[in-house]
């Protein structure tokens, strides 16, 4: 049973329909876990408070500073939009810490489990 699509959106060859889906809790909830990080505040009607925003920081010096104040808007977004989740680690990476992040790029890591059954894990990776 298809839970949601993934994204990015992605065509399919199979006859579930023109776009490929998520067919497990996992792998659902880490798709909306990408769409919270990525969506800027004020890009879904209804909701305006949805997402990261994280187009607010994008000239912001690389420091400590900016690194706590990322990992504190996707902790509060996703205790906001996203509840049913723990966040377990939570990692802000720049170029020194990741070779795989170019210099104008942010990397997150998280990692979270269900709060309801703590058994079901998954994890998270994306460059902004």
């Amino acid at each position: 049973m298809p839970y949601n699509f993934t994204l990015p959106f992605r065509l399919t060859t199979g006859s579930g329909g023109y776009f490929e889906v998520t067919n497990d809790v996992l792998s659902a909830t880490a798709s909306n876990i990408r769409s919270v990080l990525v969506t800027n505040w004020g890009e879904r009607p209804m909701h305006y408070r949805f997402g990261c925003n994280l187009r607010e920081f994008l000239f912001e010096p690389r420091t400590d500073v900016l690194r706590r104040r990322l990992a504190d808007r996707v902790i509060q977004q996703m205790a906001e939009w996203m509840p049913f989740i723990t966040i377990s680690e939570l990692n802000v990476l720049f170029t020194e810490d990741d070779a795989s992040v170019r210099e104008n790029q942010v990397g997150i890591r998280l990692v979270f489990r269900f709060s309801e059954d703590p058994r079901l894990a998954g994890q998270v990776q994306l460059t902004i």
